[in-house]
């Protein structure tokens, strides 16, 4: 949690102090995560979430720092064991536009995970990459699109990556 908090507030001191003002940017997602394991994390675990998440940032004129929470449902999968999948992270957001309503968008980020199940609980983080468009309705309103690629740096019980599609909306101010 230190990391996260350490880059976001880094990030978010360099882009307000930047000569131009920065956009304040309010976004929520909702995301189905797809865990790449082996076979014997499926006895207490689910292989796919679906999640939601809340998304705080900053905009510059297209390049921006977000955090973000993000949290699952509790799942049950096919052995009656529960688990629930959260993480949270922060974000270096590149816009680059390719008409005026629609810009391609990457992302390079810290992400950590943390999952429950009725076993124990795992906690792992890594480098998360990511790629997508932005339907911009006007220059405050824009739907967001994104797949996200989480390499984790520690393997647990063969929880080697996390694939994540995003769709949602972001409000700048």
């Amino acid at each position: 949690m230190k990391k996260f908090w350490a880059i976001f507030v880094l990030g978010s001191i360099l882009f307000t102090s930047t000569p131009g003002r920065a956009d304040l940017v309010l976004g929520a997602d909702v995301y189905k995560a797809f865990i790449d394991t082996s076979q014997e994390f499926d006895s207490y675990s689910e292989d796919n979430y679906d999640m939601i998440a809340a998304v705080l940032g900053f905009d510059f004129k297209g390049v921006g720092i977000e955090g973000f929470y993000q949290m699952s449902q509790d799942m049950t999968n096919n052995n009656d064991r529960d688990s629930k999948l959260t993480s949270y992270g922060v974000d270096f957001v590149l816009r680059l536009p390719t008409s005026d309503y629609l810009d391609f968008v990457s992302s390079l980020g810290y992400i950590k995970y943390k999952l429950e199940t009725d076993l124990r609980d795992l906690e792992s983080d890594g480098l998360r990459i990511g790629f997508g468009f932005q339907f911009n309705f006007n220059k405050y309103i824009a739907l967001r699109t994104m797949y996200h690629y989480s390499a984790l740096t520690k393997e647990i019980d063969h929880l080697k990556s996390i694939n994540e599609i995003s769709a949602g909306i972001r409000i700048k101010f």
